[in-house]
């Protein structure tokens, strides 16, 4: 088919498009310069879609484009997930745990993408450790969550049994530790609530002797420029000495009361001691660990 051109005899002519009968676009030249033409459903210099067809299924992906996208999604995780285990078995733990981030982003809800979890932070239900312990309990609240039975059995016979044990261990460390933080926060309890009812009496009786000191001091302090006797200022002179020394020692007494004080409740807190810390740390991991066995539990 030879190649159309407008040559520059054609430039000052008018074009306009419009649709065929076959629904496609032409490109035709209007010799009334653009005036509208009876019935031809088209304007000067616009493309006229009103008799085009219309295809809504085409126009909005329709069903077989949302099963191919369906399709493809479950490729990629069904890829991910193959990767993530061939990395898991050659101890590829790291660059396992990121094939399943993605895809965890396809499908976050799979029960057996949690197993998998699981089992990869600990090394098929044998590692434990403290690095892992964080992963493994998120894990397991998936587990728990989107595993069917089926999967938590095999979890279960997969470290089940030694995990029950290892948490009978730790149980009874925690109570040791617990008896041991329990009993020094006893007997620190009773010494520190001594010495702060001791300077809290010391602070009340500063305070006392500062107001007995200062008012009297502050009255007579008002009667030396209306008295003639000089009986008022040495009375101002004893009372306001006074109030001075007893100002400091309430300023003492006040920072030994709110040291006592803060020593009642530092005794309170797990975390002030070690052995409160090690209680604390064990709790946790208890913790954390009967998490993963209630999940896999079936």
């Amino acid at each position: 088919m030879a190649e159309e051109r407008l040559i520059d005899d054609d430039k000052d002519k008018k074009y306009r498009f419009r649709i065929n009968a076959d629904g496609e676009e032409e490109l035709v030249l209007d010799p009334d310069g653009g005036e509208r033409e009876e019935g031809d459903g088209a304007e000067e210099g616009q493309i006229c879609f009103d008799d085009a067809p219309y295809d809504e299924e085409y126009a909005f992906g329709g069903e077989e484009q949302a099963a191919y996208e369906a399709d493809v999604r479950a490729r990629n995780f069904e890829e991910y997930m193959a990767a993530a285990r061939a990395d898991g078995e050659a101890g590829k733990y790291s660059t396992a745990l990121e094939y399943l981030e993605k895809a965890k982003g396809i499908y976050p809800d799979d029960g057996g993408l949690a197993a998998l979890e699981l089992r990869l932070y600990t090394k098929d239900l044998t590692d434990f450790s403290q690095g892992a312990l964080q992963g493994a309990a998120d894990a397991a609240e998936r587990v728990a969550e989107n595993c069917t039975p089926e999967q938590k059995s095999a979890l279960y016979e997969m470290g089940g049994g030694p995990l029950g044990g290892m948490i009978g261990e730790l149980q009874s460390r925690c109570d040791e530790l617990g008896e041991v933080n329990q009993r020094g926060k006893a007997e620190r309890a009773e010494a520190f609530a001594a010495d702060n009812r001791r300077a809290l009496t010391f602070f009340l009786c500063t305070l006392a002797a500062f107001i007995a000191t200062a008012v009297p001091a502050v009255v007579f302090a008002a009667f030396v420029y209306g008295a003639n006797s000089g009986i008022y200022v040495a009375l101002t002179i004893v009372f306001g000495v006074a109030a001075v020394l007893s100002f400091a020692a309430f300023l003492i007494a006040s920072r030994r009361l709110s040291t006592t004080s803060r020593r009642v409740r530092m005794n309170k807190d797990d975390s002030r001691t070690k052995v409160g810390r090690e209680y604390l740390a064990c709790t946790r991991r208890l913790q954390a660990l009967r998490s993963i066995y209630d999940a896999i539990s079936p």
